[in-house]
């Protein structure tokens, strides 16, 4: 059955006249009664009870009415949804994010903004390591990360929207703790607990490349996989670390957060997808990312410092 009959049909039961019904559909009177013919013929019942002064519905006619009308709603949402679907305005995004991610403020202002334009849309959020994100986006699992650089994978495209300084970790009773700051220099002589690379990607190497460049290889006496699990390591006074700067916001009776001397170590978090994933979801998402975060001292996202990573890890 052809779905304009049932639109044929409906206007000519609520008009109970063929000729103002047809003015409505712009449409000539005699097709629109050969159409409500050919239907009540497909169905094998009189819908309308027909005269020279009047049309009436018969008692199958008022039920199939209320069933057309049903049908026809349902269909005009279902053609709503979809065109919804289709601007990215309705649907479910999955986003992968770091733990230290939700310490920092770019994140829920961009979630927050997102929500707001697109309240359809449901949002999933999934805490993963900057690797097991890399892994997710592959298999589509998540539509977008927030991770933690560098990235070296090919299909995946990276835009900055944090960079900060790391800070290093103490013990609360650190021969250091109560200092403003502290060159890089002064902790070569502690045992550092660190991040793997396997979850961490580039925090390792970041830490180990800027010990270096002070001057000295740092002795790496514990790894531990979440940020807060470092933070406990290092108040059981198991040795001291280097983190990014927004886990100060992770209150902790036994540590201290003590900022470096300069020349200060930068990391960055990253919203990371699969490059040429034309999702309207993920493009409608990257918009508001774009205008809601602006990187300090770094070039805005969507510009040349968007990059596709091509070389292989």
């Amino acid at each position: 059955m052809e779905l304009r009959l049932l639109r044929y049909f409906t206007v000519v039961a609520e008009e109970l006249h063929f000729s103002r019904a047809a003015a409505r559909l712009h449409m000539a009177q005699p097709p629109l009664s050969q159409q409500i013919k050919r239907l009540e013929e497909e169905l094998g019942v009189q819908l309308l009870a027909r005269t020279r002064r009047r049309v009436e519905l018969t008692g199958p006619g008022r039920l199939f009415l209320a069933s057309a009308r049903e049908i026809l709603a349902q269909v005009d949402r279902a053609v709503l949804q979809a065109q919804r679907a289709a601007r990215g305005e309705a649907g479910e995004i999955a986003i992968g994010l770091v733990s230290s991610a939700s310490y920092e403020d770019s994140l829920p202002r961009v979630l927050r903004a997102y929500r707001e334009r697109y309240p359809a849309v449901a949002i999933t959020l999934h805490e993963m390591s900057s690797g097991e994100q890399v892994d997710a986006l592959r298999e589509g699992r998540i539509q977008a990360g927030f991770l933690r650089p560098p990235l070296h994978e090919p299909g995946i495209t990276t835009t900055t929207v944090l960079r900060e300084p790391l800070v290093a970790v103490l013990p609360a009773d650190h021969r250091l703790a109560g200092r403003r700051r502290i060159p890089l220099a002064a902790l070569a002589e502690d045992p550092f607990i660190m991040i793997p690379r396997s979850h961490g990607l580039g925090i390792l190497d970041l830490v180990m490349g800027a010990c270096l460049a002070a001057g000295f290889a740092p002795r790496i006496a514990q790894e531990a996989k979440e940020i807060q699990t470092v933070v406990g390591f290092v108040a059981a006074g198991f040795g001291v670390s280097l983190l990014p700067g927004t886990v100060r916001r992770l209150a902790h009776g036994g540590v201290a957060y003590v900022p470096l001397a300069p020349p200060q170590v930068l990391i960055e978090i990253a919203a990371a997808h699969r490059s040429g994933d034309a999702s309207p979801l993920l493009a409608a998402f990257l918009a508001v990312l774009r205008e809601s975060v602006r990187v300090p001292g770094a070039t805005p996202p969507g510009s040349a410092q968007t990059r596709s990573a091509a070389r292989a890890r």
